[in-house]
């Protein structure tokens, strides 16, 4: 977004005098606006967290009454009520700290504006260079901009609403999302959270059918990695297939619930759209186990309702394995780039399995996510040599050769979208 706030981090309570957190509990409005602030207490809310911004002059504008000022990569440098020019520079956060605010007219409305976009943040929201970045493909898949791990929305009531402070407390609303798709004319792939209600899910799609370009198709998926324990919404599906018996075994109870959920789903989407013409039904499952893909495509046969199943076929993630840490850290880069090949190699023969086997049940294969993996974990991501090794790969010529024949083995296997 050219308004910067859209992104901003929830609001933290401070205590003058105390350390960084410690104020006392904020009260905010519906929306996420501060309420009222207690004698010595403050809010801070972080922007430009994620980098790559530009420098120049921002216009902050707000409605209500209270007291604004800025701290770190930014310093106000012209103030009326309402309006506060600040000059940003070339550092990463800056901070922005809510003095004061009248309970009566609490401070609210806040918008941070990239230099030059005061006139036409309202008409066009999105910054030119991410439409350009994004444009050049065919599918937008909204898991992250829906904050759909471990969701915790549950009714339509729950959902996020243009009118909220900012589009990171409960994820991007879906107004953002289907005037994105219908701006760069790209599909849009929906991922349902994992608690969501029947009324959501129709809501929801009821919106898409009113307001999407009705040119662009629509993919349907039910929350992401239902099969990942890791996640919230893998330990609820479990729970639920357990109370439904729907497998003796756990964790088929907890891939027949997804199946069982996702068919639930894909139904309401048919009667809103009134076929599923315009529909792409994504039933998820793993990229190294073929047998997942088995399991969520015959409970009930799901496979009968669905278009596409879809993995994410990464490569070089044993790498980062914390109990080969120390022998990876040791690694030349060629014998990084040789073993991220043997992974794709290995990918290919996987991904064949998993084609073979959606074919026989008239799907195809997708993948949702992919690439390397070059990554740390449990403890791994600690370990400074192995993670300078892993820089040093991913900035190599050689990387973008391991991504063409990575995109060229899920082609051979064949791989689709």
């Amino acid at each position: 977004f050219v308004d910067l706030f859209r992104t901003a981090r929830g609001w933290v309570s401070q205590q003058e005098g105390q350390p960084w957190g410690k104020g006392p509990e904020l009260k905010l409005t519906p929306e996420g606006w501060v309420a009222s602030l207690e004698p010595g207490q403050y809010a801070t809310t972080l922007m430009m967290t994620h980098g790559g911004h530009l420098p120049g002059k921002y216009v902050c504008l707000y409605e209500g009454e209270g007291q604004l000022d800025f701290q770190g990569n930014g310093k106000a440098v012209s103030s009326t009520s309402g309006r506060i020019e600040v000059e940003v520079g070339t550092g990463s956060t800056l901070m922005l700290h809510l003095r004061k605010t009248n309970p009566n007219n609490p401070v609210r409305n806040i918008r941070f504006l990239m230099p030059g976009t005061e006139n036409t943040y309202e008409k066009e929201p999105f910054y030119e260079g991410f439409l350009q970045r994004t444009g050049q493909f065919q599918v937008i898949r909204f898991m992250d901009w829906m904050n759909t791990n471990n969701s915790k929305i549950v009714t339509w009531e729950d959902r996020p609403r243009p009118s909220d402070a900012t589009q990171t407390r409960k994820g991007v609303c879906l107004e953002w999302m289907i005037a994105l798709c219908n701006k760069l004319r790209v599909h849009p792939w929906f991922c349902m959270p994992h608690l969501a209600d029947d009324g959501y899910v129709r809501a929801f799609a009821m919106q898409v059918q009113r307001d999407l370009d009705p040119e662009l198709r629509v993919y349907v998926e039910y929350s992401n990695e239902v099969w990942n324990g890791q996640f919230e919404q893998a330990r609820y599906a479990q729970k639920q297939g357990k109370a439904l018996n729907l497998a003796t075994n756990d964790y088929q109870a907890q891939l027949f619930y997804h199946s069982l959920r996702s068919v639930q789903i894909f139904r309401i989407w048919e009667e809103v759209f009134g076929s599923k013409d315009r529909l792409v039904r994504v039933l998820g499952s793993q990229s190294a186990n073929p047998w997942v893909s088995e399991q969520v495509m015959n409970f009930w046969d799901a496979w009968k309702h669905a278009d596409a199943i879809a993995i994410a076929p990464y490569f070089g993630g044993e790498l980062g394995n914390p109990k080969k840490a120390e022998e990876v850290a040791q690694l030349t880069l060629e014998q990084v780039f040789e073993r991220c090949e043997a992974s794709i190699r290995e990918n290919e023969k996987k991904t064949r399995e998993q084609v073979q086997k959606a074919k026989a049940r008239n799907l195809v294969v997708i993948a949702y996510e992919g690439g390397q993996h070059l990554v740390g974990h449990g403890g791994a991501e600690n370990n400074e040599r192995l993670m300078q090794l892993f820089h040093e790969a991913n900035r190599h010529p050689r990387m973008k050769d391991l991504y063409l024949k990575d995109l060229q083995s899920w082609q051979d296997a064949g791989g689709g979208l």
